[in-house]
């Protein structure tokens, strides 16, 4: 049996990505399932995305326009425009296997209560070619996961994913944050079920291309940004009593983080600003006495340590 309302809208934010545009949407437009619509949402390009998407000779694709706010506001626009009852996302320079779609409706048939689905997804640098389609994938292995519970936040990514609608409009939609904003609709949308995961790769994570993950890596080598917001809204929620049910799994899934973004800081030279996030985390095991100890080696050591790390890596 199909998933609900067969045929997903398909929301991709757009900046910039001439160069990769054409090809991820090209892996929708080919699905096996086929989308029900396609919403690109171009926050202000000026290196020719707009036309590479005008150039495109399909009713189902949908261009509009808003000012340079961020992947968070461009998601919610498409949602708002959306008219089917589940919504998948692809960044503008991610790849589908011609498959992914049908892996994601065949989850909602096996988990009808799930508030959000998702594949398997790799990364993978330029230039790369789309997944092939693996007729196995939509029988492939799958299960329901707590997002809070130990590191199943790892399986859950925002091009590899499809959410009922409803749920996340009742959710409040995707955050105006710089990074971050898909994780704070995940914590959301976690406190109304499980997510439904499948084994399938059928998502490409593309590298190497200037994306916004990259631009923050950048930024953090010259220095520690402010706290995660995600942090924040954990905090929030664990002041809530109405999610009085989920707070320790909460409060775990938030030492979890701090550990995470110490970590990140402690590899580009920030040790102070590591141990400030440590400081919060209220579970103290092994691998917080671990960075909290590295984090006390001076800056240039680390810095010095972390690229021996990346080139012995990329060597191996």
């Amino acid at each position: 049996m199909p998933g609900e309302n067969t045929g997903f809208s398909v929301v991709v934010p757009l900046y910039n990505k001439a160069g990769q545009v054409t090809a991820t949407l090209r892996s929708v437009l080919s699905q096996t399932l086929c989308p029900r619509e396609v919403i690109v949402i171009d926050n202000g390009s000026t290196d020719g995305s707009v036309e590479a998407v005008q150039a495109i000779a399909d009713a189902r694709v949908r261009l509009l326009h808003e000012a340079l706010r961020g992947p968070g506001p461009a998601r919610n626009r498409g949602i708002a425009e959306a008219s089917g009852a589940w919504i998948a996302f692809i960044d503008a320079d991610d790849l589908w296997a011609p498959n992914h779609l049908e892996v994601l409706d065949a989850l909602i048939a096996r988990h009808p209560d799930c508030p959000l689905v998702g594949s398997g997804f790799r990364w993978a640098t330029l230039p790369v070619s789309p997944p092939p389609a693996d007729p196995a994938a939509v029988n492939a292995p799958s299960g329901e996961i707590d997002f809070f519970a130990r590191k199943n936040c790892d399986r859950v990514w925002t091009s590899a994913v499809a959410v009922r609608r409803s749920a996340v409009i009742a959710a409040g939609g995707f955050a105006d944050f710089l990074a971050g904003e898909d994780t704070d609709l995940w914590i959301h949308l976690a406190l109304s079920g499980h997510f439904a995961v499948s084994e399938a790769q059928t998502a490409l994570y593309v590298r190497g291309n200037g994306g916004i993950m990259e631009t923050r890596q950048a930024e953090l080598r010259r220095a520690p940004p402010p706290p995660s917001p995600n942090l924040a809204t954990i905090a929030a929620l664990l002041g809530d009593p109405a999610h009085h049910a989920r707070h320790a799994m909460l409060r775990a899934y938030g030492d979890m983080l701090r550990e995470r973004f110490a970590r990140q800081l402690v590899y580009h030279g920030h040790g102070a600003a590591a141990r400030d996030l440590l400081g919060g985390v209220t579970s103290r095991g092994r691998g917080w006495w671990l960075w909290w100890s590295v984090s006390l080696v001076p800056g240039a050591v680390l810095r010095f340590g972390a690229r021996v790390w990346h080139l012995r890596h990329r060597l191996r």
